[in-house]
């Protein structure tokens, strides 16, 4: 048996994802969608398989050089932009026609056991369908008395819809002949060069030219990419996380984009603090916002219906006044606001010293140009630098504002000056003591988080999952082009216990 890709289309609904590739090669739950299909392919014993590429093809060409345990040849669909799909199969023809074969559109994800499970089928020619389902933007199938396909579109009415096709077709020799014969048709006889492969079914259908049954999936996973909805939701899908968290005993929640922006709190959260209650899972909250300190966070979080204990909230500020009294040192120049300025004061510092040891910097909402003439003074005359993180910006409903890590940048232009040393996330130490607190493994932990150079770079160094939310400051694009992806992505924590 050989197999079909149709993977020309531009996939516009896509972008900016697809603005410089095809949508084959889009990422869901951190792997291709054409690498899903090829992986399919192989491990159903197909090792012929035809790819029609049009859009950005050469990075498909590029992508399947390496490719090793199947045959692949590539062919070019170089009028993508004013054709459609059965113009692309119709180029595949002297390749398979009048073969066994299995053709699948490029959007197209699902597990590997569905082709498997299709390839031993009884039946030689089918369509592969989700019974019992229907999607407006999906083809539809209606069956007759005898079981065989009678139509297939897109306009068919619930009412007389079977199931909902999920792209894949299978032929056995006699049937290819018969399809191809009247994709010719329409492609040489009615120059008809943007119609849809099912219209070239539907025809064969109605006449009962071609005798196709509908193959259910059963309880086999799919998704059709077509849009950021679906991407998402095949994140979710195909991800191979454990979404209850079952051997999981310890959760370290990212706050400012992840439980809330600015004083919204952020949807299904109260829910999903309310599961890991009642299943005996030990829960932190993180920030690297030391604009604020632990009283406030408490009295905001407990003002959105979220009680918590001070215990329970780390600061980036925590980890710093750790260092600072292990180092002995007293006189600091905190550029940071009064809240921030309070922990210190509380843990025995001077932070407005004539003298400094160190110039301490930290999120500062209340950030004036003398602070910043006072730092740079000190600076240039012996102090060293310290920053409570390094965050680029914070999270806000009108958008992101500049934060820490901006500031830096600012020091480094103006003095040429890097800190000694960054506390906060992804710092490992700003957890470790909680980790031995409860004595729990790296499988045991997941950290939940907005941010990739920061929430996930702490899940990396302390080896563990990392739950990726896009509530904040990271989009969807961002993880694309991750190397190693977050085990899991969703919307936000409300999507985390989601039963799809």
């Amino acid at each position: 048996m050989k197999a079909v890709i149709l993977a020309a289309g531009i996939g516009s609904r896509l972008r900016p994802l697809t603005s410089a590739k095809p949508k084959c090669m889009v990422k869901v739950a951190g792997k291709p969608i054409l690498q899903y299909q090829i992986d399919a392919f192989a491990r159903a014993g197909i090792k012929d398989i035809f790819i029609i590429v049009g859009y950005e093809g050469r990075r498909v060409k590029d992508y399947c050089r390496h490719i090793k345990n199947v045959n692949i040849k590539l062919i070019d669909n170089l009028s993508y932009e004013d054709t459609n799909n059965m113009y692309s199969l119709y180029l595949a023809r002297g390749d398979v026609a009048g073969d066994n074969f299995v053709v699948v559109n490029g959007d197209v994800v699902f597990e590997p056991e569905l082709m498997e499970k299709l390839v031993r089928h009884a039946d030689k020619d089918v369509v592969v369908c989700e019974a019992g389902t229907y999607n407006m933007e999906s083809m539809k199938v209606t069956v007759n008395s005898e079981g065989y396909i009678s139509s297939i579109g897109k306009t068919i009415s619930k009412k007389m819809a079977y199931a909902t096709s999920i792209d894949i077709y299978r032929f056995c020799e006699a049937s290819s002949r018969i399809f191809f014969n009247e994709i010719h048709r329409i492609i040489k006889q009615e120059r008809k060069l943007k119609d849809w492969t099912e219209v070239a079914l539907d025809r064969l259908f109605q006449k009962q030219s071609l005798r196709m049954k509908p193959y259910d999936i059963g309880r086999c996973k799919w998704i059709e990419v077509d849009n950021y909805d679906d991407l998402l939701f095949g994140d979710r899908r195909l991800s191979s996380f454990d979404r209850a968290l079952r051997g999981k005993k310890l959760v370290f929640l990212d706050l400012d984009g992840t439980v809330y922006v600015d004083d919204r709190l952020i949807n299904g959260v109260i829910s999903f603090l309310k599961y890991l209650m009642e299943n005996n899972i030990d829960f932190y909250f993180l920030s690297n916002n030391s604009s604020r300190s632990k009283s406030d966070y408490v009295a905001k979080l407990q003002a959105m219906g979220i009680q918590v204990k001070a215990e329970n909230i780390i600061l980036s500020t925590d980890g710093t006044i750790h260092w600072l009294k292990k180092e002995n040192v007293t006189d600091l120049y905190v550029v940071g606001t009064d809240s921030m300025k309070e922990m210190f004061v509380e843990a025995g510092f001077r932070v407005d010293s004539d003298k400094p040891k160190y110039v301490v910097l930290g999120y500062d909402t209340e950030l004036t140009y003398e602070k910043l003439r006072k730092s740079a003074f000190f600076l240039q005359n012996g102090s060293e630098f310290l920053a409570t993180h390094c965050d680029m910006v914070c999270p806000t409903p009108e958008g992101p504002v500049p934060d820490i890590g901006s500031m830096l940048m600012m020091f480094e232009a103006a003095l040429g000056i890097k800190p000694l040393k960054v506390f906060g996330k992804p710092n490992r130490d700003m957890v470790a003591y909680i980790i031995e607190k409860h004595n729990v493994s790296a499988k045991e932990i997941v950290v939940i988080g907005d941010r990739i150079y920061t929430d996930m770079e702490l899940a990396n160094r302390l080896r563990c999952d990392f739950i990726c939310v896009l509530s904040g400051d990271t989009k969807r694009e961002e993880i694309e082009e991750l190397t190693k992806p977050p085990a899991l992505v969703v919307p936000n924590i409300g999507y985390i216990l989601d039963g799809n």
